[in-house]
């Protein structure tokens, strides 16, 4: 495949599976972000011939778990097939309880971010029962991973809960070494290239270091527009087959589709 043509032409890519996992819906008052609702992320998938994108609810990280879960449950109703969802827990409620979210259709993985929820340790036994599910179901969990400390405590968490795929996003971003030490020690340790702020050769580092069966695609949509990262993957100098992993054959595997 000619990547270069289809990037320097602007053209979304033809022919290959496309999907996404990780990818928000919502406002964040700390960042001005362009389109956040679920019509603005479709919008933009579809533009780029992205086959599907699982986001989390950004008010449901940072404040209303309920109001944010059925924010993307209605994403997910909205754009079936299109978004899928993740379910988020929120620590400091002991009602708390995203079984039900987990149970409709649409809905494939957990995502955590213990920073947005007072710095909680996602090692912190108040998450453990919706670990509990996630690992009896098999699901993903997509832990917001840029400190070396978060990282260690989401290895920890892959540790405790062998059946469950852990998935660190932003490639532990500033912490990447410590990302790629755990992932070559945990079997059900995946990276995503959702990294905000990149570095010379990120892609070829990651498929060095741990192998492309372990990397997934992620944009982090909202935040960027998906050909952000798009553009990485496709001029990273490795395969194409790898290309093609990364893009969407990986995640196909890991979310059961």
């Amino acid at each position: 495949m000619n990547w270069e043509q289809y990037i320097f032409e602007g053209k979304p890519f033809e022919g290959i599976y496309i999907f996404d996992v990780h990818g928000h819906v919502g406002a964040h008052k700390p960042f001005q972000l362009g389109g956040y609702d679920a019509d603005s992320v479709a919008k933009t998938c579809r533009r780029m011939n992205v086959d599907g994108v699982v986001v989390s609810s950004l008010p449901a990280l940072a404040s209303d778990w309920k109001w944010g879960n059925e924010e993307v449950a209605a994403s997910v109703d909205a754009y079936p097939g299109l978004i899928w969802g993740y379910a988020s827990p929120n620590p400091f409620y002991e009602d708390c309880d995203i079984t039900p979210y987990l149970d409709l259709p649409g809905f494939v993985g957990v995502k955590i971010h213990g920073d947005m929820q007072g710095s909680t340790p996602v090692n912190d036994p108040r998450y453990f029962p919706t670990y509990e599910v996630a690992n009896e179901r098999g699901l993903p969990v997509l832990f917001h991973a840029w400190l070396s400390a978060e990282v260690r405590a989401a290895a920890d968490v892959a540790r405790r809960y062998p059946n469950t795929k852990i998935i660190l996003g932003h490639s532990g971003m500033t912490a990447r070494d410590t990302a790629l030490e755990v992932a070559r020690t945990c079997d059900n340790i995946f990276i995503d290239t959702a990294i905000s702020s990149t570095y010379d050769n990120a892609i070829e580092v990651l498929v060095d270091k741990v192998g492309a069966d372990r990397v997934v695609y992620g944009s982090d949509i909202c935040f960027f527009d998906c050909i952000h990262t798009m553009g990485k993957i496709a001029l990273a100098r490795i395969s194409d087959t790898d290309k093609e992993k990364i893009f969407g054959l990986n995640a196909r595997g890991l979310f059961s589709l």
